[in-house]
């Protein structure tokens, strides 16, 4: 199975999921974070949730501002291409791409809804290294207008060892070569931890999941409300018409805002797990839960059944 996710490396006394900048810039699907000494942090989170994504922005930059230190993030996309953006705090910033065309295995999971008729999209081309284009549904996006970096691994290399003299971490350009080889997967970034010298003190896991029993009926209404946010961003994005199908059902409101609660009390600081379940059975029992046939996720069009538009979660 391909690997999808962002891994953000920064330094700060606040837990990264409380820390302003990193939710808009990342989503809020943590995996885990990682502390290391001297207060760095490495944050792995899955793709952001649907209705995240038209918010999505900034890239690094806001969070190296937020914290005062240098802030690197590596987004995986399909276990072969890797893009890395590195930022200071005084808002600087720079961008590497690396793709291993021998892990390429197809088009991007858009190319294949095209190809079965469910978007209508333009193909790209499967002759590219990269079939991404990296400017929308990134977590480290390229500026408008600007094309996906040649790849060189050892301008990749002088920059992340740029980078950690900046962090005040001591990593040579030819170690980091040495850690990170030809990984394009999640490899690449535990490699490069070992080669920045961080010694792991403790990894924090999110005190409950979006997907708990106690409240199963409410992250699967409110998946199906997220997932029409997107359909109707790219409609919107796509000069298109929302399919009458696609538009939103009686709470959808309510029910994103409830997986925004979700996310934002999985490290403390919001709800507790007894407060969200209250919650859960209030929205439910307020908005009958639709007939499974209604949800956008299983959905059936022309034959295909449709999971999903970004990522299953």
């Amino acid at each position: 199975m391909s690997f999808f996710g962002t891994f953000v490396l920064a330094r700060s006394d606040t837990l990264l999921p409380h820390v302003p900048g990193m939710r808009s810039a990342f989503g809020s699907r943590f995996v885990a974070v990682h502390r290391y000494d001297n207060g760095w942090q490495l944050a792995h989170l899955n793709p952001p949730m649907y209705h995240e994504w038209p918010k999505i922005h900034g890239g690094s930059a806001p969070l190296a501002i937020a914290t005062g230190a240098p802030t690197l993030a590596v987004e995986i996309k399909e276990s072969y291409c890797l893009q890395y953006g590195g930022a200071a705090p005084d808002g600087s910033a720079w961008l590497a791409h690396f793709a291993n065309t021998a892990e390429r295995t197809g088009g991007t999971f858009r190319d294949r809804l095209r190809a079965a008729g469910i978007l209508d999209i333009p193909p790209r081309s499967t002759a590219k290294r990269c079939a991404f284009d990296h400017h929308e549904e990134c977590t480290v996006p390229l500026p408008d207008g600007a094309d996906v970096p040649d790849d060189d691994p050892a301008a990749l290399a002088d920059s992340l060892s740029n980078w950690a003299v900046a962090a005040g971490l001591s990593a040579t350009a030819s170690g980091i070569t040495d850690a990170i080889g030809t990984h394009t997967d999640d490899e690449a970034v535990w490699g490069l931890i070992d080669a920045l010298g961080l010694h792991l003190v403790e990894t924090v896991h999110p005190l409950f999941t979006f997907r708990e029993h106690d409240w199963w009926d409410a992250w699967r209404i409110g998946r199906d409300a997220s997932l029409r946010v997107f359909r109707a961003w790219d409609a919107y994005r796509e000069g298109g018409e929302l399919a009458s199908y696609d538009r939103p059902l009686p709470g959808a409101d309510e029910f994103v805002r409830f997986l925004d609660l979700v996310a934002a009390s999985m490290f403390g600081g919001g709800l507790t797990k007894e407060e969200l379940r209250i919650e859960a059975t209030r929205l439910v029992e307020t908005y009958a839960s639709p007939n499974p046939s209604h949800l956008l996720a299983g959905r059936s069009t022309g034959g295909v059944v449709v999971c999903c538009v970004v990522m299953v979660w």
